[in-house]
Order: structure tokens, then sequence, then C-alpha cells
């Protein structure tokens, strides 16, 4: 009777059904985290650090790759590095739009995240151009700035009616304007992104299948949408001090490292 009682719940085990797996805003932030640094680990250690690719002109990097196996094996690796990493551009995009919905102040939230793109900016100039000061391209919590006030006047301004969602549109692109206009890094496109998600957040397939489609950009960052679709709303443990500003931190810490390693190699 024991063995049959064994087989028949390793039976029941057996046709348990697929469960997808849960997806908290605490997952998100640690999939985005992750993803951040395999995407800068590419832009900067390899690229900058090892090849010096910003000490050429693109024809004379392409020249290099194509005559030394060892620069295309490096290469090929910084590729895949950002092939994985842009799928963290989704996943920030919508946490903003879940922020802005959720906090309680925006105007601290704005400030925060202003803060920490101005101390990130020499640590990003450094790993990515080898300069302490570069104006071609801004770190990426500029363009989270940016889409971060776009949000906030589309909260303020939204509403039925053709004024509201003209305003609405003008203000995104606004935003897609100045993102571009500062050369913020990943441009207009993140910023339309999270005007999507934001606006249409009601109805969430619809976000995220045009959501996507702007992020085909990117080519692979649309992969970064699964986790966002299987969200579950869970902010357990994210508004705690020290977990928000860790995610904070990590930002600068990481290129701050990885300006150090530039410079040594």
């Amino acid at each position: 009777m024991a063995v049959f009682g064994t087989r028949s719940r390793m039976l029941s085990a057996r046709r348990r059904p697929f469960t997808l797996p849960v997806v908290s805003a605490n997952w998100l932030k640690n999939a985005g985290a992750i993803l951040t640094l395999i995407y800068f680990f590419g832009l900067t250690v390899i690229q900058n650090g090892l090849l010096h690719a910003s000490e050429y002109t693109s024809q004379e990097f392409s020249e290099l790759i194509s005559a030394d196996n060892n620069a295309f094996m490096l290469s090929g690796v910084a590729t895949v590095c950002y092939l994985i990493g842009v799928a963290a551009i989704p996943i920030y995009a919508f946490l903003l739009v879940q922020g802005v919905l959720n906090t309680s102040n925006i105007k601290k939230y704005v400030l925060t995240v202003l803060i920490f793109a101005l101390v990130s900016e020499v640590p990003y100039d450094l790993a990515v151009s080898g300069k302490p000061f570069n104006f071609e391209d801004q770190n990426v919590l500029f363009t989270a700035l940016i889409a971060l006030i776009m949000l906030w006047l589309l909260k303020t301004f939204e509403g039925k009616g053709a004024g509201p969602k003209l305003i609405c549109l003008l203000t995104t692109a606004g935003g897609c304007f100045w993102a571009m206009l500062f050369r913020c890094k990943f441009g207009g496109a993140f910023v339309l992104i999270t005007a999507i998600l934001f606006l249409l957040r009601e109805k969430k397939g619809w976000s995220i299948l045009l959501a996507l489609l702007v992020s085909l950009i990117y080519a692979t960052a649309l992969f970064g949408f699964a986790p966002v679709a299987l969200y579950s709303g869970e902010r357990k443990n994210i508004e705690k001090k020290s977990t928000k500003y860790f995610y904070y931190a990590f930002y600068p810490a990481m290129l701050a490292v990885f300006a150090v390693i530039v410079l040594i190699l």
C-alpha cells in the first residue's frame, strides 16, 4: 500500500500545471542591475579598456578587428554584452512608471535621480571615453531624469478630452526631443517607451506591444518585456531606504570601478 501511495503522489506531482514565475519590483531591479553590469562591462572594460575603441575612428576600428584575431574576438564579446545588456531598457522604463505611480513625493524622487545623475557623470565619462568630461553623450540617469519629469507632467495633465491628450502628446514629444538634444544614453526612444508604458498602463497588452516595437531600435531589448509582462505588482521591501539607495548608488559605484579598470588597462 505504501508503494502505491508513493506512486500516486509522484504521478500527482507530475500532473501539476506549469506556473509562471512571480516577478516582483525587487526582482526587476535585481535583473536590471545585472543586465546593466553586463552592458557596461562590454562598453567600458572591453571596448574602451582592452580595445581602446575611443582612440580610433569607426573605419580604423573596423580595420583593426579585421586584421587582429584577438581584437575581433574581444569585439564579439563586447557585442554579446550589448545584446544581453539592452534588455535592461524596458525594465528600467517600466520601473520609472511604477515609481511615479507609487511615490508619495515625486519632487524628492526627481531630486534624487538628479543628484545621482550628476554624481555618475564623471565616472561615466572616464569609463566610456577615458576623459573626465565628455559632452558627446550623457549617462543614462540623465535620460531617466528627463523621462521622469515627462511622467510627472503626464500624470499632472492626463485626462479625457482633446486638450489633455494634446498636452500629453506634446509633453512626450518634448521629452524625446530633450533626450536627443542633450545626447543622453539610449536617447529619445527610451523616453518614448516610458511614455507608452505610462499612458497605456490600463491596457497592458497594447502598451507592451507598442513599446516593444519602439524597442526594436535596440535590437534585443525586446526580451526585457518578458519580466515586465509577468510583473505581479509586489513591492515588498522596495520602499526601505537601504534598498532604495543601494540601487541608486550601484550605478555610479559600478562606473567608478570600471573607470579605474579602464585607466589601469
